[in-house]
């Protein structure tokens, strides 16, 4: 694959044009995580431009500069990011000051690497918080109902799941997505120990 692609959202879906011909991510030699998050993009982006905030619209178009990065990286040259809500279009990829220069000439900041020791201790924070409190309301539920205990953990885990799912690749809500996540995980294990251990 080569140079001179724009990376557009259209009706819910992440498009890729050069010389004014649409193309679909999944049909070119691309890893299909990155396609699956384009097309996810466009997906997002087209839900906030119903009506959500302008804040939330700035997110998604940062995340389309992510992609756009990533997609810049995967082909070794430049991709026009056209973002979905001001139609500005931005040059991604290599450049001679190794950052991206928008239309009108203002530099776009590179994605910042990721902060991995301050996420995971989120992570691990709202893991601890999550299991402590599941593993405490589970205890005084069991000792009424162990049916109850089981129905509540399951109502509180479906409750959660969307959540975690939409935040997995948000760039700060994610280490509390993954921590609920392992929070729910180690609290059904402790329970499940628990009914194993001796009582």
């Amino acid at each position: 694959m080569d140079t001179g692609w724009e990376l557009h959202a259209r009706s819910g879906r992440a498009v890729l044009v050069r010389g004014g011909a649409e193309h679909d991510p999944a049909r070119l030699r691309l890893p299909e995580a990155l396609v699956a998050a384009l097309h996810e993009w466009a997906g997002v982006a087209e839900l906030v431009q119903t009506g959500e905030s302008a804040q939330t619209g700035e997110i998604v178009s940062r995340r389309g500069r992510q992609l756009a990065v990533r997609l810049a990286a995967e082909t070794g040259g430049r991709v026009g990011y056209v973002d979905p809500f001001s139609g500005e279009l931005a040059q991604i990829g290599q450049t001679r000051s190794a950052h991206a220069i928008s239309r009108r000439g203002r530099p776009i900041a590179p994605v910042p690497p990721t902060p991995w020791a301050t996420g995971l201790t989120i992570s691990a924070i709202v893991a601890v918080i999550v299991a402590v409190t599941l593993a405490v309301v589970s205890q005084g539920l069991a000792d009424v109902s162990g049916v109850l205990a089981v129905f509540v953990n399951v109502a509180i885990a479906a409750g959660f799941a969307p959540s975690i799912w939409l935040g997995r690749n948000v760039p700060i809500w994610r280490w509390v997505a993954f921590g609920t996540a392992a929070g729910l995980v180690v609290s059904w294990i402790t329970g499940i120990l628990s009914l194993l251990g001796p009582g």
